[in-house]
């Protein structure tokens, strides 16, 4: 037996009130002797033995009142009647619905099946053989964690209809914030007794890591909680111990011109102790494939290919690489999106132009984002630069163009920030450095407001190494940020080679912002905020030499084109998403109520409706839950959108985590293991979970006050 408020069982102390108060009172009975008392002494013997009887029984009903009341206020939960089928629970199952759950099954009852139907069986059995009145809800923990149900059915047949109709295609699971999410289903558990399973395949590179200590503190948490939930993880296991797949897919550009060669940088992986020969690896663009390459993989080694492939008409167009050869395909493909442009129009607004070469703010902006041109090659650019003198600007220079670029600009008068401001809300983009003359009180002060302005941070001042002291580098670790992944891989530049001497102290505020590139100082370099349609980027070093040798780095080409398209591309769907995401793209306000067809890429069709949130009009596709490349059309139009989608790459190791470790955690949290239905049952059947019981014990206190009150009428009369 258990109680929730176990404290309150110390008022079971007043017992001792009408104990006290009895005794006392027996002490204060006198005898008087009188000459004819031995004519009385049978009727007063008979008589006595009564009103004994009669005051015991009254004392033990006065005692027990008190005791019961403080049971009834502690809320005792009985442990002994989920034996006998009595004790109805609440049972919340986290089941992992992860890709890798995808992976064929280890168990026999569903031969051919994979692991997310093993565990959906296993799961149905658990719940059929809960007592009656028992609860059941679901959360589907793999990538974000969400709720099945609304809330909580004893419906037994209600949970596998809504798990039919939900795949099993979600992002990598992340242990504590499924517990999180178990934590807030618990408190809606409508019954004391209560149980949480954690149903998956425990994929090593999910549990690895709390396995050797890492901490869990939302499993903490729930292991705190009185009456303390029963805890159980669930392994389902898979036989496939070999695997290979596309790790990565790099695109040398995010945007291209018609003819221009874009290259394709593909890691292939494998994830097993077998070697493969001779792998086929084949590049795909638009359905068509254009040329395959073999490869052969080492046991769990790598190989990196790379295609190059240039479009020659104006478009969106989808770019794939797809290898051949195991048995689990999901991960054999990698999706992308090329946009092919005539030209991208970027303004450079120049804020300290030089009368020598490569001495203003811009000049080194301008060779990065048109090479060729600059080269005199015969080759086209995509990128179209115009530089401005930021005392010439007018509002006609602002026109047409998709990404405004700032440059040692010291503050912008009142009707120049006004047009730049209108400009980003409405769907361009800005990249700012600011440079060593800004006004640090007007960009604090008009620049980000508090962060309700355009630029992302606050200035706190400006930073440098000491001469004697060793330069600030770019902090290297894997980048997120869709302009920066390219750099993830050391072939497309050595970023730490540059030196940062200076710098401005960005001070980022709230959670509007994301860091794209760190110093090793823990101060950021590069920062993004999205503000209205449009998002701004701001730098704390300069576009040119005079801080670091930045722009002397073979990557600043690179580096500058990729942040310039980025921008450019903000209101364009991404070149890709992972399965389990949604796309939401905005629209023309004039295109409010519109219908789209969206068709994936087995060709099954449903229809969107755009929709208005604030002044915002877009249309938003549902969570995709497979992989490839998907067309969203308007409906009446030839208008039609390419989106492509793959699997995140952490699934494809396939590696669980064994046994012993498991047991660890489960050990370390006081839960429970079981690799089997048999074995989960046998445990079940160990447990014994109950009811409250502080109901009948509310009666038993109510009966007991009525029997005092006519056990002393009775007493009074006699």
């Amino acid at each position: 037996m258990s109680f929730l408020h176990g404290i309150l069982l110390f008022g079971a102390a007043a017992f001792l009130i009408p104990l006290i108060i009895h005794l006392l009172n027996k002490r204060k009975v006198v005898t008087v002797r009188w000459g004819a008392m031995h004519l009385l002494h049978e009727v007063i013997r008979q008589r006595k033995r009564k009103m004994k009887v009669e005051q015991l029984l009254l004392l033990i009903i006065r005692i027990a009142i008190p005791i019961v009341l403080a049971l009834c206020l502690a809320r005792p939960v009985l442990t002994a009647l989920r034996s006998l089928g009595l004790g109805s629970s609440s049972l919340i199952v986290m089941l992992d619905d992860s890709f890798s759950m995808r992976a064929p099954a280890a168990q026999t009852t569903l031969p051919g099946g994979t692991v997310m139907q093993q565990a959906r069986q296993d799961m149905q059995t658990m719940i059929t053989e809960l007592p009656d009145g028992s609860s059941a809800q679901v959360l589907l923990s793999g990538g974000t964690p969400r709720k099945l149900l609304d809330q909580a059915t004893t419906d037994r047949t209600l949970i596998p209809k809504q798990l039919s109709e939900v795949p099993s295609m979600s992002g990598p699971l992340s242990a504590n914030d499924a517990f999180q999410a178990a934590t807030s289903a618990l408190k809606d558990s409508p019954n004391a007794t209560r149980e949480v399973v954690i149903v998956s395949d425990f994929q090593e590179a999910d549990w690895k890591a709390i396995a050797d200590g890492a901490a869990l503190p939302a499993l903490e948490t729930i292991s705190k909680q009185e009456p303390k939930p029963q805890i159980t993880f669930y392994r389902v296991g898979s036989d496939l111990a070999e695997n290979i797949s596309i790790a990565s897919a790099d695109i040398s550009a995010l945007v291209a011109a018609e003819s221009q060669p874009i290259g394709l940088r593909v890691r292939i992986k494998n994830h097993g102790k077998r070697p493969w020969q001779d792998i086929p690896v084949h590049l795909e663009a638009d359905g068509a494939r254009l040329r395959t390459a073999r490869v052969s993989l080492a046991p769990e080694g790598e190989a990196v290919l790379s295609f190059t492939h240039a479009f020659d008409k104006v478009g969106n167009h989808s770019l794939s690489v797809r290898l051949e050869g195991d048995s689990f395909a999901d991960d054999n493909a990698f999706h992308s999106i090329v946009q092919v442009r005539n030209q991208l129009n970027v303004l450079l607004i120049d804020g300290n132009p030089g009368k020598e070469p490569l001495s203003g703010a811009t000049d080194f902006l301008e060779i990065a984002l048109t090479p060729h041109t600059v080269a005199a090659a015969t080759l086209k650019d995509l990128i179209r630069t115009k530089k401005i003198d930021l005392r010439k600007i007018r509002n006609e220079d602002l026109r047409q163009q998709e990404v405004i670029i700032m440059a040692d600009v010291q503050k912008l008068q009142g009707n120049t920030q006004n047009e730049i401001d209108k400009f980003v809300k409405e769907g361009g983009g800005l990249l700012v450095f600011a440079g060593p003359d800004c006004d640090l009180d007007w960009y604090n002060r008009e620049f980000f407001r508090k962060g309700e302005g355009m630029y992302p941070a606050a200035i706190k001042g400006q930073a440098r190494a000491d001469s004697d002291s060793l330069p600030a580098r770019i902090l290297m670790q894997r980048f997120t940020h869709p302009s920066a992944l390219y750099f993830n891989d050391a072939r497309a530049g050595r970023l730490q080679d540059a030196e940062f001497r200076h710098w401005l102290e960005l001070a980022p505020q709230g959670d509007q912002t994301q860091r794209i590139f760190n110093l090793d100082r823990n101060v950021p370099l590069m920062i993004e905020k999205k503000y209205g349609r449009g998002r701004v980027i701001a730098s704390a070093t300069t576009a040119n030499a005079e801080w670091s040798n930045l722009p002397l780095q073979p990557f600043f080409v690179p580096l500058m084109q990729r942040l310039t398209t980025y921008l450019a591309t903000v209101g364009s769907a991404p070149a890709w998403q992972l399965v389990g995401s949604t796309i939401r793209l905005p629209l023309e306000k004039a295109e409010l109520g519109a219908e789209f067809t969206l068709r994936d890429p087995t060709g099954q069709t449903q229809t969107l409706k755009s929709a208005k949130e604030g002044d915002a009009v877009f249309v938003q596709s549902p969570s995709i839950t497979q992989p490839g490349i998907f067309q969203l059309q308007k409906v009446g139009t030839e208008k039609t959108t390419l989106l492509a989608f793959n699997i995140d790459g952490t699934e494809s190791d396939l590696k669980a985590l064994p046994s012993a470790d498991i047991k660890k955690i489960a050990t370390r949290y006081d839960a429970a293991f079981a690799d089997t239905l048999p074995a989960y049952q046998a445990l079940d059947r160990t447990r014994r979970h109950g009811s409250e019981l502080w109901q009948p014990l509310l009666i038993l206190l109510l009966g007991l006050l009525f029997a005092e009150v006519l056990l002393q009428q009775h007493i009074a009369k006699g």
